[in-house]
């Protein structure tokens, strides 16, 4: 039926009315959730206010978390709305929430409150009979409900994988004017607003995608010690998408191989494409409302609509956007206080993190006081905190940093199983009653569940073609095209401007995207005719609202504006132009927007808010830049070219654009049936007709175990694996015969049918389609599961584990003692063992290369005791390294705090006494800044102190090669000279860049690694690596152990990080 003849304000309160039934029928009034408020206002006037027939709603989300005398109420109302004749008005959401709630309370064994939730279910199915208005978008694909299930882990690769897109990105910052020269329109561009920020980038096409793509990749390869062989094969996997990782494994270590898979998801597998091609705040963005706690990017429904309680299917897409959004969006002032508190007190070198931030502006846009970090004070300095703040916001690094330490590490995580709803669970074929579904468009048919039959009354037949008619009348022949750098004031500007009056603007296209619709309402009244207009409309949070000349807000129902409308402007949203209904003056002319990607559907039902279309109003066409390209590329194909574009121009396009997110969405239709028969396999032994069965405890958790479905995706399976180009109707056969076991032949059979006929020969990529299309999929995530897991895991640490108790050994006490004859260390292995036994009973003692180290090293067994004994890894309790003895000036023995205490009493007191001393307590500090003091060869600060010595021994300072190997054990990553970092590399057998023309030659030829070790003797000796004292590549080690001793791996802009992380020397 067409737009605007009353199905929702007419036809569909009639015919609730009609089809309820005190012992048969409760009816259920089923609509999208932006139109609730204005279906139920409606309704409660009708039905309630002229009938006294209740409405009432019907909500159910995750976090409600009914138990069973809830369930009971529930229940008990629901059956008082039958006898009543009540009606119910609920959302799709809903609906597809208390499904999953039903089967997440028995897999949760909570038997009581699902044993209850199931017999409502099964009660519903028997009376529920329910009207969906809008039903061709109530059933599309996209409405799909996934609870997930489990612990949550960290998704595949960690730290390295959000690190490396904000690598990417960076990469594509600063090739994006090569490419718009090459490419000028085929991508969005526009200028950062600072130095540090990121520009607004968008692909408008695939072309520009593998030049970036070469670039982007030729440029890390740049950063990277890969040997020119090993280039072609990393290019040559990456590239090509039908070679396997494990043609890699033996050749490269473990986690160069997991960067190599990223980056082919990302490039080669074009997750980039895909995430760069969205628009900010229409497809995606940042969900600010205060009751939904995560930062991470979720879905848009339309402009500035996040889809309720989701997030995106696929880890990289989440990351990319997410990144995306906060590059756009910049930081809050809250968000800015974090890093900024973080950095005072948690960040042991804050003063070269803030350096990195400053160096990325402008060098004239800071303040000379706020240049270093001792000029920032958080307590009291007010004023520049608000400026070094507004300077910031944007930084691309400070961004980096707010990611990686409070959203990344928080939600970017994955859950082993989930549980999935859609719409083919809306339209069950074991329901009693049938369902009846109204809407103004059919394009969507195909995406329809397979069971669900669209009934085309002859006399409306002829509907789709009265919408046409009336578009292509005359007064519709307007089009105008947009600049590519346009703003809201802009389009605001030209549309009042325009040469005859504009009351509506109708955003389908949503090109308003850098305001809010209460701004763009307020605008819009300051440029229209005081004179002519008087208010402006518009929605916010669902529901209408009027601007006055006094920028007063109001209702819309309470305000003299709802009897004026010839008086007001209008602008609708994108998410508004459909399902809304004004009655607009004859006469009014709407300015009809068009955005990339505009289908059919949502075009007419946007124009159809002009319900006088070809009998008194009239739209004018806005499109974008981006838009306008795309219709002068299809005119140019089909018809000859001329100056113009057409209303049927504009039609070839929005029928294209049908066409193609039609068969976009005919796989994930066709693999959404797949997961519903798994559904139904796992309710086969409930009888919906048998109101007598009892549902067991057992039944239940079969019903539970068969529902769920795997989530977690791992790297090696989702980027590793060859891809093939496959139709969709060979990708679906591929899947069916994995799960042939519980498929229905009926559904299979129908499913089968439609994409081969509908499907075509085109082909895309087989794996992975439906974790792409999870962009635009409700997801909600578990929180009551990570509060659990986190008690559990504190229970696990905190319970078990007792501090040692500290043992003061004579042999220790026998250190101070001058003139007894010196220990002999070797034969106290119950007191002194030697350095590597720190490492002890944790990961790092197998791979330390224990006899590599000086065998004049030594802990105290009390250094390595810290905790009593736990079977787990004891990584997470090793002692920093801070006092040391230095005996007779030959030995170095680390000792625990509580030894140090007492040894530094007993060598002062033997100060005081004048007594000269071989033996001295040291305290070792890591160097973790520049130019920072580690204090053990300070004559001031050993114990006793050397200020004035007598004699040679007691100024003893340690020599540089036992110093080097003690900051490779407490995680120093600063060098205070050259001559350190040539020791530390010559102590590991590195030979880092920059080269030689001879080592050139040894690292192509194999003899230094891509991390810069040198195994060869021969090869150390031509490299004057004499005193090398690992035998193996100690680089997984030392990285490790610095993440250990610091909390994090160092930045590659530190000494040893840039040499370890980069095989770079900095000095």
């Amino acid at each position: 039926m067409n737009m605007g003849e009353g199905k929702t304000s007419v036809i569909i309160p009639m015919l609730a009315l009609s089809l309820c039934s005190s012992v048969s029928s409760l009816v259920r009034i089923v609509v999208l959730k932006s139109l609730f408020p204005t279906n139920y206002q409606s309704l409660r006037f009708k039905l309630g206010g002229l009938l006294n027939r209740r409405i009432f709603s019907f909500i159910c989300r995750r976090d409600m978390d009914f138990n069973t005398k809830q369930i009971n109420q529930i229940f008990n109302r629901l059956q008082q709305g039958l006898r009543h004749c009540d009606i119910i008005l609920i959302s799709p959401e809903d609906i597809l929430s208390f499904d999953l709630l039903t089967i997440d309370k028995c897999r949760r064994h909570e038997f009581d409150t699902g044993r209850s939730m199931l017999t409502v279910q099964r009660w519903l199915k028997t009376f529920a009979r329910d009207i969906l208005d809008e039903s061709d978008e109530i059933l599309h694909c996209k409405y799909q409900l996934i609870y997930t299930v489990g612990t949550q882990q960290q998704v595949d690769g960690g730290m390295e994988r959000w690190r490396f897109i904000q690598f990417i990105l960076n990469s594509v910052k600063k090739f994006a004017l090569d490419i718009i020269q090459n490419y000028p329109n085929d991508i969005y561009y526009k200028s950062p607003k600072s130095k540090s920020a990121f520009p607004e980038f968008r692909l408008l096409s695939h072309r520009p995608f593998p030049d970036l793509s070469t670039k982007i990749i030729n440029d890390w390869l740049n950063k990277k010690s890969y040997r020119k062989i090993d280039k072609q094969c990393i290019l040559s996997f990456i590239f090509d998408i039908t070679t396997s990782v494990d043609t890699l494994i033996n050749r490269f270590l473990p986690h160069d191989i997991q960067l190599f898979l990223i980056i082919r998801g990302l490039l080669s597998e074009e997750v980039l494409f895909v995430a760069v091609k969205k628009r900010y705040r229409v497809n995606y963005g940042i969900n600010h409302n205060s009751n939904f706690n995560r930062l991470m990017a979720v879905p848009f429904r339309a402009k500035d609509v996040p889809a309720e309680r989701t997030e995106f299917g696929h880890p990289d897409t989440a990351l990319i956007l997410t990144q995306l959004s906060y590059y756009y969006h910049g930081l809050n002032d809250l968000q800015m206080f974090q890093c900024f508190n973080r950095l005072n007190n948690e960040e042991k070198d804050p003063e070269s993190i803030y350096t990195e931030w400053i160096l990325e502006e402008n060098e004239n846009t800071i303040p000379p006081n706020l240049k270093q970090w001792k000029g920032i004070n958080l307590k009291y300095g007010e004023e520049e905190i608000h400026e070094i703040f507004c300077i910031l916001r944007y930084n691309m690094l400070l961004i980096n940093y707010f990611l990686n330490y409070f959203v990344f590490p928080r939600e970017a995580k994955q859950f082993p199983n989930k549980l999935i709803s859609s719409a083919w669970d809306l339209s069950s074929p074991e329901r009693t009653k049938i369902i009846t579904g109204f809407s103004g468009t059919n394009d969507t048919q195909l995406l329809l569940p397979s069971h669900i039959y669209q009934c085309d009354l002859p006399q409306l037949q002829s509907t789709d073609a009265i919408v046409i008619n009336n578009l292509l009348q005359i007064e519709n022949e307007n089009y105008q095209n947009l600049p590519s750098d346009i703003t809201t004031e802009m389009i605001l500007y030209k549309i009042t401007n325009y040469e005859s009056t504009i009351h509506v603007i109708l955003d389908v296209g949503a090109l308003f995207t850098d305001s809010t619709n209460r701004e763009i309402a307020i605008h819009w009244l300051k440029l229209s005719d005081k004179t002519k207009i008087d208010y402006a409309i518009y929605f916010e949070s669902n529901c209408v609202f009027v601007c006055d000349r006094q920028f007063h807000h109001h209702s819309f129902l309470s305000s003299p504006a709802s009897e004026r409308l010839d008086r007001c402007v209008i602008y609708l949203d994108e998410v508004h132009t459909r399902g809304t209904d004004f009655k607009f003056p004859t006469g009014f002319k709407a300015a009809a927007t068009l955005g990339n990607g505009l289908t059919k559907d949502r075009f007419v039902q946007a124009c159809m808010r002009m319900r006088k279309l070809g009998e008194g109003h009239s739209l004018i066409f806005w499109s974008s830049d981006e838009v306008h390209r795309q219709i002068i590329a299809l005119k140019t194909t089909l018809v000859n070219q001329n100056d113009t574009c057409q209303l049927k121009d504009i039609l070839r396009w929005v029928y294209m654009n049908s066409q193609q997110t039609t068969w976009d969405g005919l796989h994930h239709w066709a693999i959404q049936s797949l997961s519903f028969q798994r559904k139904m396999n796992a309710f086969r032994n409930i009888q919906w007709i048998n109101h007598e069965q009892t549902y067991t405890e057992e039944l239940m958790k079969d019903l539970a175990e068969k529902c769920l479905e795997s989530e977690i995706i791992e790297l090696k399976r989702m980027y590793g694996v060859p891809m093939i180009m496959q139709t969709i109707s060979e990708i679906y056969i591929m899947r069916y015969q994995r799960f042939n076991s519980f498929v229905s032949d009926a559904i299979h059979n129908a499913v089968l049918k439609r994409i081969q006929t509908y499907g075509g020969l085109k082909q895309r990529l087989s794996q992975f389609f439906e974790e792409e299309q999870q962009r635009e999929l409700e997801q909600e995530s578990e929180q009551e599961q990570e509060q659990e897991r986190q008690q559990e895991e504190e229970k696990k640490c905190f319970r078990s584990v007792r501090p040692c108790e500290p043992i003061l050994h004579d042999e220790i006490k026998q250190l101070c003692n001058s003139d007894d004859s010196q220990l002999n260390l070797t034969e106290l292995p119950l007191v002194f063992r030697p350095l590597p036994y720190a490492f002890i009973n944790s990961s790092f003692f197998e791979i330390c290369q224990p006899n590599s180290w000086q065998p004049n090293l030594w802990i105290s067994t009390e250094f390595q005791r810290v905790i009593e004994p736990i079977e787990e890894s004891l990584d997470l309790f090793l002692r920093p390294p801070r006092w040391l003895i230095v005996y007779r000036n030959e030995h170095i023995i680390f000792v625990n705090a509580f030894e140090a205490n007492w040894l530094m009493g007993q060598l002062s007191s033997e100060k005081e006494l004048n007594k000269s001393s071989m033996t001295t307590l040291r305290l070792l500090l890591p160097r973790l800044k520049k130019n920072q003091s580690t204090f053990v060869n300070s004559p001031a600060l050993t114990i006793p102190p050397l200020l004035t010595p007598t004699h040679d021994i007691l100024g003893f300072s340690l020599p540089i090669n036992w110093l080097i190997e003690l900051f490779i054990f407490n995680g120093t990553i600063y060098f205070e000279n050259i001559e350190e970092q040539t020791v530390y590399c010559h102590c590991l057998a590195l030979c880092p860049k920059s080269w030689t023309t001879t080592e050139e030659d040894l690292f192509e030829n194999g003899s230094i690694t891509t991390d810069g070790f040198v195994q060869n003797l021969e090869q150390r000796n031509q490299l004057q690596l004499y005193h090398a004292r690992f035998n193996s590549n100690p680089v997984i080690f030392i990285k490790e152990l610095l993440k250990n001793r610091n909390n994090t791996y160092p930045s590659i802009t530190s000494h040893i990080g840039s040499i370890i992380f980069n095989s770079l020397k900095l000095l």
